[in-house]
C-alpha cells in the first residue's frame, strides 16, 4: 500500500497536483469506505481522486473523476477521453449510485467483508498459503511457478470454487499467483468450503504439505 502522505509535500514545492487512482480502495477501504485516502486521513491533500464503478459500486462498468470544482471544470472542456466517449447506460449509472448510497447507509456490509478477509486469509495462512500481507479483500495467493500455478487453479476450479490464474506478463516472471476475491455475500459456510478444497488441492498439486 502506498503512502499516500509523501507526494503531498512534494506536489506543494512545486506547485503540483496530486492524484490517486483509488480502484482498487473505493467502497470498502478507510472508516467511510471511501478508499485508500480515507483510510489514510489525506483525502484533503488530494486534488484529483479516480476510480471505478466496475467493482465495489456494482460491478458493471465505466468510472468516475473527482476533485475541486474548479478541476473538473477544466477536465470537462479538456480531457480528451471524456470529450470523446459516449455516455455511460443510465441503468449502470443508477446501479452505481444506489450501491453509493447503500454504502452510506449499511456499515455493517464493510464491516461483514473485513471479518471474511481476516478469517479467510488468516486460515490460509494457517494451511501454509503464501499469502502477501495486508487487509485487502483481494487476496494474492503465491504459487511462484507458473506451471504449478495454472494447474492449482485447475484443480480448484474443477472442485466447484471458482479462482483466476495470473502470470507472465500480467505479473513479474517468478511471480505467479492465484486471485480470490472476499465478498460481504459469503457466508462462513462458503469460506469454509473454499478453505477446504484450497486444502485438498494444495497437498495434491504439492504447493502445502
Amino acid at each position: 500500500e502506498a503512502d499516500l502522505w509523501a507526494p503531498s509535500p512534494i506536489a506543494s514545492l512545486i506547485s503540483a497536483m496530486v492524484m490517486v487512482d483509488d480502484s482498487h480502495a473505493t467502497g470498502f477501504l478507510g472508516p467511510t469506505g471511501r478508499g485508500s485516502v480515507d483510510k489514510q486521513g489525506v483525502i484533503d491533500r488530494v486534488d484529483v481522486i479516480t476510480s471505478t464503478m466496475g467493482k465495489a459500486l456494482g460491478g458493471a462498468s465505466g468510472g468516475f473523476t473527482t476533485g475541486r470544482k474548479e478541476i473538473i471544470d477544466i477536465l470537462r472542456q479538456r480531457s480528451r477521453p471524456y470529450l470523446f466517449s459516449n455516455t455511460l447506460a443510465p441503468p449502470i449509472v443508477v446501479g452505481a449510485l444506489t450501491a453509493l448510497d447503500i454504502l452510506q447507509t449499511r456499515p455493517e456490509l464493510r464491516e461483514r467483508l473485513h471479518e471474511n478477509t481476516a478469517y479467510f486469509r488468516n486460515r490460509m495462512n494457517d494451511l501454509g498459503f503464501d499469502i502477501v500481507p495486508g487487509d485487502h479483500p483481494i487476496v494474492p495467493i503465491m504459487i511462484g511457478d507458473e506451471k504449478k500455478n495454472v494447474a492449482l487453479a485447475q484443480a480448484v476450479n474443477a472442485r466447484g470454487v471458482f479462482v483466476v490464474a495470473f502470470s507472465f506478463p500480467v505479473v513479474p516472471r517468478g511471480e505467479a499467483r492465484i486471485r480470490v476475491q472476499m465478498s460481504a455475500a459469503h457466508t462462513r459456510e462458503q469460506l469454509d468450503r473454499a478453505l477446504a478444497v484450497f486444502e485438498e488441492a494444495g497437498r495434491e498439486q504439492g504447493v502445502i504439505s
